[in-house]
């Protein structure tokens, strides 16, 4: 084992001493009176600034890694093609240089974006209640394809950032690009041929003389797939810059693995273990167990040369980004492995070389300057965040998890000061959700849920709604009357998002009193959302990350109640937690 150093991961000043607030929001759902039908990164830069004028430090945002281009309804952002790369869905394409050019094709697509037969069809994607991936993908790669060709013709400083963009991407952009390429021939040729292990076998293998040949051949349409990829960073860099007086700016977010039959899986074959699937063992939650059917990597190929390509896959979403999120961070020390086409009762952790990649973690933090966050949700191994609380690596503090023995909720003194805090996250309910108990309903009418089993999960959800008002009230951030009339509304299943106004402020004021240096409002609670935008265990059955938000960006700037929780948590982040209720009207239960 190597031996450590004494470096620890990067925390700002405004975290060595005080404490920093945020709000969080999936990309996707944003709308707006000019995007494609999905939030773009226009859209993106426009909620940081919206951020900023309310006084936030940062912008937590969704992963935004590289989907299946060739399979635009695979949408789930922790499921990648590439963890390297971005989603070319979230360009802006009337932002792109390319799209004011004076080159004809530019020109005939300026022509055919104005034209009322495309206004209509953009307004009927914008109006949808569900992003429409496809029907989005479709217009947008069209109109990229032609802004590429207007690109070809450029020459000077524009031409030479491109250049200089691919030579920095290196091999890596390079088998990326190629990857892309090739999925598009055999997607086209072969129907559902949309990963590499559908291809012919002379092309799955990236060393190949096939690969190199059709490299070769189709250098334009590789170069095109390189070119979005810079389009997207420019762009991803314009929002991160609107963040720039902000004390930590963008918040992203790294997902645990990569589909089996990602680009990353099949430029770096050998450093996956194909024949096993990660996940997590039976707990009494789950009690079959979870299999997220990403493919685990091989322990010794993440070290040698492995090391540089982690430290790369840290450095690729440290781009443009204060603070990174590393989901499922138990992954450092150990993944539960299940083997292929079992069940997950079947499978077994396998130990990490945890001082080492801790170490590569720790090197790029203080590199980009970039606060890291280690989401240690579910079964987490002994001593595994007393470690990562000496490294200075911020623990992932849920409201809805924190609870005591009896199941009383923690109170805000309890939660850890190296911590981010939130009520909830995309794989839970929001907080209207949970005390309505939506995920419930969603399950049942799926069929998921038996009665029996459901009637039992909703009189426990009561119990632990009840819990909660209790916790909160007790604290002082709920008076009597607001305190009544959330009992009543729970009793009454109302579903009227105001009824649940006072629930998600109250919570996020008690987040904010705890000594957690980061807290973090998802934008979904805030605007008293109930379907949450992942339903875990479900595919087709569910609409898993397609929900838009139901106002605008012009309606969030002036949403009164994002208003009034983001001026309660920001005066509360800016002075020491009150460990003391006296000053406040403890409301007897």
């Amino acid at each position: 084992m190597k031996k450590r150093t004494a470096a620890t991961a990067f925390l700002p000043a405004k975290l060595e001493q005080g404490r920093a607030w945020g709000l969080a929001v999936n990309l996707y759902t944003l709308r707006s009176k000019r995007n494609w039908g999905i939030g773009d990164f226009t859209d993106l830069r426009g909620f940081v600034r919206l951020a900023l004028a309310l006084g936030a430090d940062f912008v937590g945002v969704n992963p935004l890694h590289a989907l299946h281009y060739n399979d635009p309804g695979a949408a789930s952002p922790y499921s990648p093609t590439s963890r390297f790369f971005l989603n070319p869905i979230y360009i802006d394409v009337e932002a792109v240089p390319e799209f004011d050019h004076d080159d004809p094709r530019a020109a005939a697509l300026r022509g055919r974006v104005g034209s009322a037969q495309f206004a209509e069809a953009l307004a009927a994607l914008r109006e949808t209640p569900l992003v429409e991936y496809v029907r989005v993908a479709r217009a947008k790669w069209s109109a990229l394809e032609e802004l590429y060709g207007a690109f070809r013709l450029r020459r000077g400083a524009r031409a030479a950032a491109f250049r200089d963009f691919c030579e920095a991407g290196g091999p890596r952009l390079e088998r990326f690009a190629v990857y892309e390429a090739l999925g598009e021939r055999f997607a086209r040729a072969r129907s559902g041929a949309n990963g590499w292990p559908s291809w012919p076998a002379e092309y799955q293998d990236v060393r190949s003389e096939a690969v190199k040949a059709f490299a070769a051949r189709n250098r334009r349409r590789v170069n095109y797939f390189k070119y979005l990829q810079w389009i997207a960073d420019e762009q991803l860099a314009a929002a991160a810059n609107a963040g720039s007086e902000m004390s930590i700016g963008l918040y992203r977010d790294v997902a645990v693995g990569v589909a089996p039959d990602s680009a990353d899986v099949w430029s770096d074959r050998s450093a996956y273990v194909l024949d096993e699937t990660v996940g997590a063992p039976p707990d009494p939650l789950g009690p079959l167990g979870q299999n997220w059917g990403l493919p685990p990597p091989v322990p010794s190929a993440m070290l040698g040369g492995g090391a540089a390509s982690f430290a790369e896959l840290l450095r690729s979403n440290m781009r443009h980004a204060g603070a990174l999120r590393l989901d499922h961070a138990m992954a450092l020390t150990r993944l539960f492995r299940i083997p292929q086409g079992r069940p997950a009762s079947e499978g077994a952790y396998v130990a990490y070389p945890f001082d080492e990649l801790l170490a590569i973690v720790e090197a790029e933090s203080v590199r980009a300057r970039c606060v890291v966050v280690g989401e240690d949700l579910g079964n987490v191994p002994e001593g595994f965040r007393e470690r990562m609380e000496r490294e200075r690596i911020l623990s992932y503090r849920l409201l809805l998890f924190e609870r005591e023995f009896d199941g009383a909720f923690k109170s805000p003194e309890a939660y850890p000061r190296l911590a981010l805090a939130t009520g909830t996250t995309h794989d839970l309910p929001t907080l209207p959700g949970w005390a309505l108990g939506r995920d419930i309903e969603a399950r049942v009418r799926i069929g998921l849920l038996p009665a029996e089993t459901a009637a039992r999960a909703r009189a426990e959800r009561r119990v632990d709604a009840s819990r909660l008002i209790d916790a909160l009230a007790r604290h002082g951030e709920l008076d009597r009357e607001s305190f009544q009339r959330l009992h009543a509304a729970i009793d009454a299943r109302s579903a009227e998002p105001a009824s649940y106004a006072p629930l998600v402020s109250a919570a996020y004021r008690y987040l904010a009193d705890t000594p957690a240096r980061l807290i973090l409002v998802p934008l979904d609670d805030a605007l008293c959302t109930f379907d949450q935008v992942n339903l875990p265990g479900t595919s087709g059955e569910y609409p898993n990350w397609r929900r838009k938000l139901a106002p605008g960006l012009d309606g969030i700037a002036v949403d009164v109640l994002v208003e009034a929780i983001a001026a309660q948590v920001r005066a509360r982040v800016t002075q020491e937690p009150d460990r003391h209720s006296a000053q406040r009207e403890e409301v007897s239960t």
